[in-house]
C-alpha cells in the first residue's frame, strides 16, 4: 500500500513538472525574443532572426515526426481512418528508427516523453471512434504498459469502457487519468490548444 501511495504521488509530480517545464519554455522563449528585439531596436532583421530561431525546432520535429502529427491532426478533424493509418505508419517508423525518439526534446509534451506512447494513444482513440473496441483496448493498454504515468490512454480507456457499458472500469480509468494530472483545467486546455495548433502547422 505504501508503495502504491508513493507511486501516486510521483504520478502527479511528474505531470505537474512537465507542465511547469512546458510553460517555462514558452515564457523563457518569449522573454528572450523580446530581449533580442529590444537590443536590436526592433529592426526587421531582428524580427526575421527571432522568427526563424523559434520556428526551427518545430520544423525539425515536424519533419521526423510527420506521421505522428498528421495522426493527431486527423484525429482532431475526426478523420479516424486516415488518422489510424498515420499512427500505424509512425509506430513502424519509430520502431525501425528508435533514434527519432530523441527529438522529443525539441517539443514540449506534458504527458509523456515517449512518442510511441503518444502514437499508441492516438491510434487507440481513432480505433475506438471507428468501433474497433478490441484493438483499441489492446493499443491503449500497450501505451499504459510502456508509460504507466501517462494519463491520456487511461482517459481514452475510460471512454472505451463507458461506451461498452462497463461503468465501474470507466470510473476507475477516469479517476486514474485525473490522479495522473489530466484534470480538464485551464492548464490542460492551454496545452491541448497549443498541441493542436502545432499539429495543424506541422502535421501536413
Amino acid at each position: 500500500m505504501q508503495h502504491r501511495e508513493g507511486l501516486e504521488r510521483r504520478f502527479v509530480t511528474r505531470t505537474t513538472l512537465y507542465k511547469g517545464v512546458y510553460f517555462a519554455m514558452f515564457g523563457s522563449a518569449a522573454i528572450l525574443a523580446l530581449g533580442v528585439l529590444a537590443y536590436f531596436q526592433f529592426s526587421p532583421l531582428a524580427f526575421l532572426v527571432v522568427v526563424v530561431a523559434l520556428l526551427i525546432p518545430g520544423r525539425i520535429l515536424g519533419y521526423f515526426w510527420r506521421d505522428l502529427l498528421r495522426g493527431l491532426r486527423l484525429l482532431n478533424a475526426k478523420d479516424y481512418v486516415a488518422s489510424k493509418v498515420c499512427s500505424e505508419r509512425f509506430l513502424v517508423e519509430v520502431r525501425e528508427k528508435p533514434w527519432i525518439r530523441h527529438f522529443i526534446w525539441l517539443g514540449s509534451s506534458t504527458y509523456s516523453r515517449d512518442p510511441e506512447v503518444l502514437a499508441l494513444n492516438n491510434l487507440g482513440a481513432a480505433e475506438l471512434a471507428l468501433g474497433e473496441v478490441d484493438v483499441a483496448r489492446a493499443h491503449l493498454e500497450e501505451a499504459i504498459a510502456k508509460d504507466p504515468l501517462c494519463p491520456l490512454p487511461f482517459f481514452n480507456l475510460g471512454a472505451l469502457f463507458k461506451a461498452t457499458g462497463n461503468v465501474s472500469e470507466s470510473e476507475r480509468c477516469f479517476a486514474e487519468a485525473t490522479r495522473l494530472g489530466f484534470r480538464h483545467g485551464i492548464s490542460d486546455k492551454i496545452v491541448r490548444a497549443s498541441q493542436t495548433r502545432f499539429a495543424e502547422m506541422d502535421g501536413r
